[in-house]
This record gives C-alpha cells, sequence and structure tokens, in this order.
C-alpha cells in the first residue's frame, strides 16, 4: 500500500467544491465530485478546509504533506489519497512557470501537454516575467491564470 496524507476538512468550502464538480459537467463532474468526497471522507475529520485554501504549497510541499498525515494516522484508501492529491494539484499548487517541469503546467495550469511545451520553448529564449507575458502564449487559458494568479510565480 502507498502511504500518504492529507490536511484538509470540512467548512464552508466543502458545498462549494461539491458544487463545481457538479457545475463542471460529465464526465470531469464525476471525478470531481469523487475528488470531493475524498477529501470529505479522510480530510474532514480534522481539518477546515479553509486553512487548506488559505495555504497553497508546491507539488513536493504536498507529497511531503501527504505523508505526515498518514504518518500521523490519516485514514483512507489508495484512490482516496490519488483523489485529494489530485485535488490539491488542480486547486492549490504554487508553481514557478520559469522552471516547472511541463506535467506541472499541465495540472496546474489545467494545459494541454502542446501548452505546456510551448511554454517550456518560450521560457527557453526569454523567462516569463509576469501574468501578461504567460497568456500570450498560444493555448494558455487566461481566465485559468486569473483564477489561479496568487498561485503562479515568475523567478
Amino acid at each position: 500500500m502507498r502511504s500518504w496524507a492529507i490536511p484538509l476538512s470540512a467548512g464552508l468550502l466543502v458545498p462549494a467544491l461539491i458544487a463545481a464538480a457538479w457545475a463542471a459537467g460529465a464526465p470531469q463532474a464525476s471525478v470531481q465530485s469523487r475528488e470531493a468526497k475524498s477529501v470529505i471522507t479522510v480530510c474532514a475529520r480534522c481539518h477546515d478546509m479553509q486553512i487548506v485554501m488559505d495555504t497553497p504549497k508546491s507539488m513536493d510541499a504536498w507529497q511531503v504533506t501527504m505523508q505526515k498525515m498518514v504518518d500521523l494516522g490519516a485514514k483512507g484508501t489508495d484512490q482516496q489519497y490519488d483523489d485529494i492529491m489530485d485535488f490539491l494539484r488542480r486547486t492549490i499548487t504554487t508553481i514557478d512557470v520559469n522552471s516547472a517541469e511541463p506535467d506541472e503546467l499541465e495540472i496546474v495550469l489545467n494545459a494541454s501537454q502542446t501548452t505546456a511545451q510551448a511554454i517550456v520553448a518560450r521560457r527557453q529564449t526569454k523567462k516569463f516575467t509576469g501574468l501578461a507575458d504567460l497568456k500570450s502564449v498560444p493555448g494558455v487559458d487566461a481566465s485559468t491564470v486569473d483564477s489561479k494568479a496568487r498561485l503562479i510565480f515568475f523567478n
């Protein structure tokens, strides 16, 4: 069994999480709904969702946090832990656009593989300096970038 952990919980954001999943449409909605249920089942036992939403971390830091929670006794299935990590990666993971791996760009920016590769190719010739710069890459969804502005960095 893989070991994982996670800091999350119910609170006012859980109903919003479920509503967002349903609004996304099937089959995406069913995946997001499953993620929401996993967050509620595993994480809400000990954590308030607002604390997590206010504490974005890098992918590596979430991995460490997940392991710490399992070590402290978080109970869930491998599928639930995977769902929770997917939720964290998609919603509250920070990213440095100038150094992130292509797969990280795909997940955090909800970008296609082609768009992630375009970001990587562009930064090899000229580093990104801001959100407008990132939005200029063909395929980058400006609304996604705007909604995740607090998570995106350019070092």
